[in-house]
């Protein structure tokens, strides 16, 4: 009997131990998962922050736009109109600290174009800033960008007339958003006319004379730059303030570069310490914006951890001593609810990325053919590029064009003219054999095709010829053929980091316009010219 009581009481010893160890159990299993919930809904609030700043980031490009239209729309802006417009946006939108109005300004019209600003602003000069930092007379150069028209002028004084083409970083940006026809920002500047000397950046939307489709023509087109600056910490609080999670520390990257660069932040580094109960860092990269790769870096507080944490967990390791099988039952349901709760959020989860994954390929499609469109072709060219530098192997190019195809829309009108793009981008898809490979619609009826490490993209380019012949697309005003044609450039060049991507680009539309020039129907490569039957001979260029 006493072995028997002896045993009893081991076996509930062992018992009480058991339902301690399962209730232990239970309750981390818990506590697990509500830390994994609290991750999904961290990840969620900071992915609506990061939506909400890539809004606030476009409703203030719109502002560029609509200044962009006043010059589109007039030949000749007074200060008048532009200070006009201009300040009845900035009443509305207090994250902008300037607009202004950059005018391209060749050495002979300097003293015109200073003559002119005198008549109100007796003091006005070009200005540069000279190497210990002080403001001086800017030196002669073949080209200026100087800042003409400036709203608000009070605390902007410093900026009038200082010509951007003096800064090597600003002429180089002013250079690149001219031949792309984008808008490019700047990395993060400090605004000193500030008192927290906050950062901010500046904004360039390159404005031509008409609609130039060609990088020589875009040179040679443009008037100026409308020109936002920006405060990027009231932009951020703008954007944030209208979101409803609190508690999380964020901050603001600028990781464009080699080194990435902090730009802003809602907390000090002293207000980061013994915050969070774990560790949990989450990178929310924004889309691109004016050239740049910004990425918001969120972590929780100790109030936004403890603000989700429950007392389930403890409740049910208390109980769970008293009342093992009950608990057992009730802790098999509550498991259960939340592994389903889990798996709802990756099914969500992974609808949301798979549309997302939609949308960005929409994004990069051309609405007319399906093919790929001039954004997503100018992304893959700067990877490509930058692949074949690594790599140190080859890129070829063909640029395309449809010969006579504004006689053909006359002809057959535009509906015809739409599906003759269709079958043309069709048939040029056809040929492209690798998944490296790019074919995209580069703007009205010009193709362009990217060919990563390729050792023949002449064959491939009279073979796209021959094939768009082939269609017996009836074309009768043709100047070439009864059917539809195409003429096409072809260059290849194996780059190093000395090698100017712009000036591959050019050359390559240079050999379809001498194509074109010469006959139409035709592979121009180089300095050789592929006849309609495919023989070459040679072709020297006329010099210049």
């Amino acid at each position: 009997m006493r072995k028997f009581s002896i045993f009893s009481n081991y076996l509930v010893l062992f018992s009480i131990l058991v339902g301690i160890i399962l209730s232990g159990g239970i309750g981390y299993s818990f506590y697990q998962n509500e830390t994994l919930a609290i991750e999904s809904d961290f990840r969620r609030d900071v992915g609506d922050k990061a939506a909400a700043l890539e809004r606030e980031l476009l409703i203030n490009l719109e502002v560029l736009y609509a200044v962009k239209g006043l010059f589109n729309s007039s030949d000749d802006v007074t200060e008048g109109e532009f200070r006009r417009l201009a300040s009845s946006f900035l009443v509305r939108h207090q994250n902008i600290q300037a607009l202004e109005w950059i005018p391209r300004v060749s050495l002979d019209q300097r003293e015109k174009y200073e003559l002119q600003r005198r008549l109100l602003h007796p003091d006005f000069e070009f200005t540069e800033r000279e190497f210990q930092g002080s403001m001086i007379r800017a030196t002669e150069r073949k080209e200026y960008f100087p800042v003409y028209y400036v709203e608000p002028m009070e605390g902007n004084e410093v900026a009038f007339g200082f010509d951007l083409a003096s800064n090597p970083k600003r002429e180089k940006i002013l250079r690149k958003s001219r031949d792309l026809d984008l808008s490019l920002a700047t990395a993060s500047i400090t605004l000193v006319q500030e008192i927290s000397n906050q950062k901010g950046f500046l904004m360039f939307m390159p404005i031509y004379r008409g609609e130039p489709n060609t990088l020589i023509k875009r040179r040679d087109k443009l008037i100026g730059f409308v020109l936002g600056v920006y405060r990027i910490g009231d932009m951020f609080e703008t954007a944030i303030k209208y979101t409803g999670a609190q508690g999380i520390n964020l901050k603001l990257i600028d990781n464009t570069g080699v080194s990435a660069e902090q730009l802003y932040s809602n907390y000090s580094s002293d207000q980061v310490l013994h915050t969070t109960q774990f560790q949990l860092t989450y990178n929310k990269p924004l889309s691109r914006f004016g050239g740049r790769q910004w990425t918001l870096v969120a972590t929780p507080t100790l109030g936004y951890i403890a603000e989700r944490r429950s007392l389930l967990p403890f409740i049910s390791s208390v109980f769970g001593i008293l009342f093992v099988l009950l608990c057992g039952a009730y802790t098999y349901a509550i498991i259960r609810r939340s592994s389903l709760i889990k798996v709802e959020v990756e099914e969500r989860t992974q609808d949301l990325n798979e549309a997302k994954l939609e949308l960005e390929e929409l994004s990069h499609t051309d609405g007319l053919t399906k093919i790929a469109n001039r954004r997503k072709f100018d992304e893959q060219f700067e990877k490509e590029w930058q692949r074949a530098v690594r790599s140190n192997t080859s890129l070829s190019l063909i640029m395309i064009d449809i010969d006579n195809f504004k006689q053909f829309n006359d002809h057959y009108g535009h509906l015809a003219g739409d599906q003759c793009l269709r079958d043309v981008a069709k048939a040029l898809k056809s040929n492209m054999s690798r998944n490296t490979d790019l074919i995209a619609r580069y703007g009205g009826e010009e193709f362009v095709i990217l060919l990563p490490n390729t050792n023949e993209p002449t064959l491939l380019a009279d073979k796209c010829r021959m094939n768009i012949e082939k269609l017996h697309i009836p074309h009768e005003p043709s100047s070439v053929s009864e059917y539809v044609t195409i003429s096409l450039g072809v260059i290849s060049v194996a780059p190093t980091q000395n090698c100017d991507p712009f000036s591959f680009t050019a050359k390559a539309d240079k050999l379809l316009y001498l194509a074109k020039d010469s006959g139409k129907n035709r592979v121009c490569i180089d300095e050789r010219l592929i006849l309609q039957k495919g023989d070459v001979i040679d072709f020297k260029a006329p010099k210049k």
